[in-house]
């Protein structure tokens, strides 16, 4: 996307690091620059703390308006919890790719390593242009200078490859008082009547939704998690482990990704309707970070993830049995995963300490 690129290049990220995959996106970053093309690029200035001022300045000098979003500062700290957590590359007003993925190797199985399990979704049409707009509207806030913005291209062009579907893009932003994907989590939940499957990386979700998922599941609905065995942060698996005991009693079906890292966030609900984007189900994406994710409403588009997520769950995965999981758990094991959730319920209610708004999404 970046090198076929004649206009415009909108990126934002999370991570952006100079690894062997962050290298090549940086150098086609700055060739697409250089051959004029308007280059936008927002990283988190936690997440990206590996991407250094010599590399900044490469970017600032081939001509890219390159920022880092939320710099901390002793005087913004209520602000210090609302990190940039979406992934998105817009091409041109034409085209978009919203996801999970990060600008970093990890993602992309390097060195002969097998890849996170991650996910995004390629996008094409009318809602590209709002996207745009959004990042615009997002990159300009971050941006101490004066900006002008690239506009749009004359001519949109569409892939013949791409079926036309009913979607819609979906933010959580507290500053903002957005709380659209945590609306939509529990509207699905909600109105599900026959399955529900989530994947997820890093989860923890707020009492309400388990209760929600568990009530899903005593009333007939087929409800199915598929969360990490490993991870870049396993205190988070330790901590989601402790909330397995109240899943498999109330008949939620568990399961282990064992293929690689999970990074993936998605969820199906009745072979009707998918999610997918940057959003974990714990509070710092509920409460505290900037979130995007893509709904589809398509049944041919949400069957085929569901068969996708089948064959992963068969080929790569392991089922969590309740007295098998009870019974086979060291005392340290026990220890752990108590005390991991008893440390991410405390961060839950600090996180809570910085949001503020209304408890609805905003319907724009």
């Amino acid at each position: 996307m970046i090198q076929s690129a004649t206009h415009s290049i909108y990126l934002q990220t999370y991570i952006f690091e100079l690894d062997a995959f962050g290298s090549e996106v940086h150098s086609e970053l700055i060739a697409a620059a250089v051959r004029g093309v308007k280059v936008f690029v927002l990283v988190d200035s936690l997440g990206s703390l590996k991407l250094d001022a010599a590399a900044e300045d490469e970017l600032r000098i081939a001509g890219v308006h390159f920022c880092r979003f939320n710099k901390i500062r002793f005087k913004w700290l209520r602000m210090w919890g609302r990190r940039l957590h979406h992934k998105i590359l817009i091409r041109d007003n034409q085209d978009a790719m919203i996801g999970g993925i990060n600008v970093v190797s990890d993602s992309y199985g390097m060195a002969n390593i097998r890849p996170q399990l991650d996910f995004a979704i390629f996008l094409q049409g009318p809602t590209v242009h709002r996207l745009t707009r959004y990042c615009e509207e997002i990159f300009k806030r971050a941006y101490s200078k004066k900006i002008i913005f690239a506009g749009a291209p004359v001519v949109v062009q569409f892939s013949k490859t791409c079926k036309p579907v009913q979607l819609r893009v979906s933010v959580n932003d507290w500053m903002q008082g957005r709380w659209q994907i945590t609306s939509h989590y529990s509207r699905m939940v909600h109105e599900a009547r026959h399955s529900i499957t989530i994947v997820n990386s890093y989860f923890f979700p707020r009492i309400k939704f388990m209760r929600q998922l568990v009530l899903a599941a005593r009333r007939g609905v087929k409800v199915r998690l598929l969360l990490p065995k490993y991870s870049d942060w396993p205190q988070w698996v330790l901590a989601s482990q402790y909330l397995y005991y109240s899943f498999l009693k109330n008949g939620i079906e568990v399961y282990q990704w064992k293929g690689s890292i999970l990074h993936g966030k998605l969820a199906t609900v009745d072979g009707k309707s998918t999610t997918i984007g940057s959003f974990n189900l714990n509070y710092t994406s509920y409460q505290q970070n900037l979130e995007m994710n893509v709904d589809i409403f398509s049944d041919d588009f949400t069957q085929e993830i569901d068969q996708k997520i089948d064959k992963y769950i068969k080929e790569s995965s392991e089922q969590i049995h309740f007295e098998e999981f009870a019974a086979s758990a060291s005392m340290k094991a026990r220890f752990l995963r108590y005390f991991y959730y008893l440390m991410l319920s405390l961060v839950s209610s600090f996180s809570l300490a910085f949001s503020y708004g209304p408890k609805t999404d905003s319907k724009d």
